[in-house]
C-alpha cells in the first residue's frame, strides 16, 4: 500500500542531507501519492509515501510513533487479521488511536517478541521499526515475497528501501557483474539476497534484520516454505472425498476474498479471462455490488477478451478494457524497465500489466483482487499435466544412452557425454539461488520419517519459491508504478496449507474428457476448477491457461546499429565491430537479452531519459508479422 525508506548514517553526530531524504521520498512517490512522511534526527531518517486503503485519517500517516515516542513504523503492507490481533491487545488494556493495522503492528512489536508476531501475520508486509532508544532498526518482509524490501551496507550508511531507485541519492549505481553474467546463461534473474545492482540485496522472503549502529546487521528466518508441510494435516485432507475437499476450498476461498476485499478505499478484480481471476470475481461479486473489473485485451490470436467479456455478461459488470497493440511491447520496454529494475525476458507480458495498471488508476481504484499464487499451489502450467509422459520418455532415452555408452569405441562417438558445466556455472554466478530452495526441499523430504509428502506436493513448494517471487515482483512493482496495490486471495496463508497438504490427485487429476493438446486427458488444478464450476459458466472454469501470452519478444528483430553507442558495449569493453560480431552470433533469446540489459543500463544505472531510450528504440528495433 506504500512505499518506504530509511537511512541510518555510520556517525551519528552527522546529519542527513534532507534534500537527499526529500529526493528519495518523490523517487517512491507513485506508490503513495496520498501523504509523504519524513523524520530525520541524529543521523537517522525515515521516509513514507501513503497509499491509503484503510483509516483514511491523516492520524494513520507514517512514519508512525507509539505515545511514548521510543518506536516509530514505516510499514508497506496489509495485515488482513488485524482486527483479530487488534482485540487480543486490547484484552490486555492496550489503547487504540486509530483503526489501521499500522497501529496495530506497532503495539503487536511493542508487546510482543518479534519471533511470536511475524508469523501470526496474515497477509503482506515489508517494514522498518526504529527504536529510539536502543539506536536500533528492525526490518522483515512477509513468507512470499508480496512487498519488496532492499537494503544496503558500507561503512558509512545502512540504507533500506521499497524500490532500488530510492537509494539514488545516496550511493552510486554499479552493476553486479555475476548477476549480468549469470542471466545472459539463461537464468530469469536474482529475486532475492542479490540484485543487479553492485552491493544492494534484497531480503529474502519470511526473513528480517536486526541492525544496531556500530554493529553488523543480524540476518534471521522466521518461516519457509516447508513450513506448511504439517503431516497431520495431510492424513486429515487424504481421509476427505473429492466433494468435501471441493467444498473445503470453496469455504476457505470465499472467506479469503471477503478478508482481500476489506478497505475503506474502493478494491475491483483483475479479469484475465482465466479461471482464476474469474472464480475470485465471482466470489467477490456475489457479496460486493458493481464490482470494478479491468482486462488487458492483448490484440492477436491470444486475446482472451472474448472469455473476459462472457464472464463480465454472467456476473453482470461493467467490463473496462484497454486494448495491448504490438507495438506497445516495444514503446513501453523504458517505462516497464524502470520499475521493474531490472531486466524481464523471463515476463513479456509485463507490458499489457502496466497498461492495465493505469487504467485502474484512472477509475480511482487503489486495491484489486489477483489470482495470482493459484498456478503455483495447484499446479496449474500446462506442463506440469503431461510431466509423467515426458519424464517417462526421457528415462527411455537415458536408459538406452547407458546402454550404447557402454559399446566400446562407439558408444562415445555415437552418443557424446553432455556433461552439466553450463548449469554449474550459472548456478554459481547467480549465487546458488535456485539450487539452494531445490537442495534444501530435497532435504527436507529426505529426513521425513513418520509421513511421507508426495511428489507432486513437492512441486507445489518448489513453484512457491522462485517462481512465485517472479510474478509478486511483477504484481507490485507495475500495479504500484500506477498506484495500485494487487491482493492474492489464493496466498491466504490457510489455503496454501491445504494446496501444500492435500492429495496431488485433487490438483493433477486424470479425466478422460479434456482433450486439450498441452495435457489430454489431463484436468491441471482440478479442485480449483471445480470450485469455479460453482460460480461461473464450464467454458470458462475449464479453459486453459493462456496468461497476457505473447510471442513478441521471439518476433523482435533488433539492428546491429542499436548497439554501435550502447551500455552493453561499454560494458563488456567492446570495439564496435566486435559488438557487431556478437550480435551476428547471437540467438533471438541472447539477443532479447541483451537489448533489455541495455536499456537496463541507460535508464535504471544511467538514469537517462525514458525519452532517449524510446526514440533509440523505434529506429532499431522492429516486429515481424506472426
Amino acid at each position: 500500500m506504500c512505499g518506504i525508506f530509511g537511512i541510518i548514517s555510520r556517525n551519528s553526530s552527522l546529519a542527513l542531507d534532507q534534500d537527499c531524504l526529500s529526493a528519495s521520498a518523490s523517487l517512491l512517490s507513485h506508490r503513495g501519492p496520498d501523504a509523504q512522511g519524513i523524520y530525520t534526527k541524529d543521523g537517522v531518517g525515515l521516509v513514507h509515501q501513503r497509499l491509503s486503503l484503510l483509516d483514511l485519517n491523516p492520524r494513520s500517516n507514517q512514519p508512525f510513533w507509539d505515545e511514548s515516542g521510543r518506536y516509530c513504523l514505516v510499514y508497506n503492507g496489509e495485515i488482513y487479521n488485524f482486527r483479530e490481533l487488534r482485540a487480543e491487545l486490547q484484552a490486555r488494556n492496550i489503547n487504540f488511536h486509530t483503526s489501521s493495522d499500522t497501529e496495530v503492528l506497532l503495539q503487536c512489536l511493542i508487546h510482543h517478541k518479534v519471533e511470536y508476531v511475524l508469523p501470526k501475520l496474515e497477509g503482506m508486509f515489508a517494514f522498518g521499526l526504529y527504536d529510539t532508544v536502543e539506536d536500533s532498526l528492525l526490518l522483515a518482509r512477509d513468507r512470499f515475497g508480496m512487498k519488496p524490501l532492499y537494503v544496503y551496507d558500507d561503512d558509512k550508511i545502512f540504507t533500506f528501501a521499497s524500490e532500488i531507485k530510492a537509494m539514488r541519492p545516496w550511493i552510486n549505481f554499479e552493476p553486479d557483474q555475476f548477476s549480468i553474467s549469470s542471466y545472459l546463461l539463461g537464468f530469469g534473474g536474482p529475486t532475492k539476497g542479490f540484485t543487479f545492482y553492485r552491493k544492494v540485496k534484497s531480503l529474502a522472503p519470511g526473513s528480517m534484520i536486526f541492525f544496531k549502529r556500530g554493529k553488523s546487521p543480524e540476518y534471521s528466518r522466521f518461516f519457509s516454505m516447508q513450513d506448511f508441510w504439517d503431516p497431520g494435516y495431510t492424513d486429515n485432507l487424504a481421509r476427505l472425498k473429492p466433494g468435501q475437499i471441493v467444498d473445503k476450498m470453496d469455504d476457505l476461498l470465499l472467506k479469503s476474498v471477503e478478508k482481500h476485499m476489506f478497505a475503506d478505499s474502493k478494491v475491483g478484480a483483475f479479469c484475465s479471462g482465466g479461471v482464476d481471476s474469474s472464480l475470485l470475481m465471482a466470489m467477490a461479486a456475489k457479496k460486493h455490488n458493481n464490482l470494478a473489473i479491468f482486462h488487458a485485451n492483448v490484440k492477436g490470436r491470444w486475446s482472451e477478451y472474448d472469455a473476459a467479456l462472457k464472464l463480465s455478461q454472467h456476473l453482470k459488470l461493467d467490463l473496462k478494457t484497454v486494448d495491448v497493440e504490438e507495438q506497445d511491447f516495444i514503446d513501453l520496454l523504458p517505462d516497464v524497465m524502470k520499475h521493474y529494475e531490472h531486466p524481464f525476458t523471463y515476463h513479456p507480458n509485463c507490458a499489457p500489466f502496466l497498461m492495465v495498471s493505469r487504467l485502474v488508476q484512472k477509475h480511482q481504484i487503489k486495491g484489486m483482487l489477483s489470482g495470482e499464487g493459484s498456478d503455483e499451489c495447484f499446479l496449474g502450467y500446462p506442463w506440469l499435466g503431461r510431466e509423467r509422459l515426458v519424464n517417462a520418455y526421457y528415462n527411455v532415452c537415458n536408459r538406452l544412452r547407458t546402454l550404447v555408452n557402454k559399446i566400446p569405441n562407439v558408444g562415445k562417438i555415437i552418443w557424446p557425454y553432455e556433461g552439466n558445466g553450463k548449469e554449474v556455472v550459472e548456478s554459481l554466478l547467480n549465487r546458488c539461488e535456485i539450487a539452494e530452495e531445490k537442495h534444501n526441499i530435497h532435504d527436507f523430504v529426505s529426513k521425513l520419517t513418520s509421513s511421507k509428502i508426495e511428489k507432486g506436493n513437492v512441486r507445489t513448494l518448489d513453484y512457491l519459491n522462485y517462481h512465485l517471487r517472479t510474478l509478486l515482483h511483477r504484481n507490485d512493482c507495475l500495479g504500484m508504478a500506477a498506484s495500485i496495490e494487487a491482493r492474492f486471495p489464493f496466498l491466504d496463508n490457510e489455503v496454501v496449507k491445504v494446496a501444500v497438504n492435500m492429495p496431488y490427485r485433487y490438483k493433477i487429476r486424470f479425466s478422460p474428457t479434456v482433450f486439450e493438446k498441452a495435457h489430454p486427458g489431463i484436468r491441471d488444478k482440478w479442485v480449483v476448477r471445480k470450485v469455479a464450476d460453482r460460480y461461473i459458466p464450464r467454458e470458462l472454469s475449464q479453459r486453459i491457461k493462456i496468461g497476457f501470452w505473447t510471442t513478441a519478444f521471439e518476433r523482435m528483430k533488433v539492428s546491429p546499429d542499436y548497439f554501435d553507442n550502447s551500455f552493453v558495449r561499454n560494458l563488456f569493453e567492446l570495439s564496435s565491430t566486435q559488438m557487431r560480431n556478437i550480435i551476428s552470433q547471437s540467438d533471438q533469446d541472447i539477443t532479447m537479452r541483451l537489448l533489455h540489459l541495455d536499456i537496463w543500463g541507460h535508464v535504471c544505472i544511467r538514469d537517462l531519459s525514458h525519452e532517449s531510450s524510446l526514440k533509440k528504440l523505434r529506429q532499431h528495433v522492429s516486429l515481424l508479422p506472426e
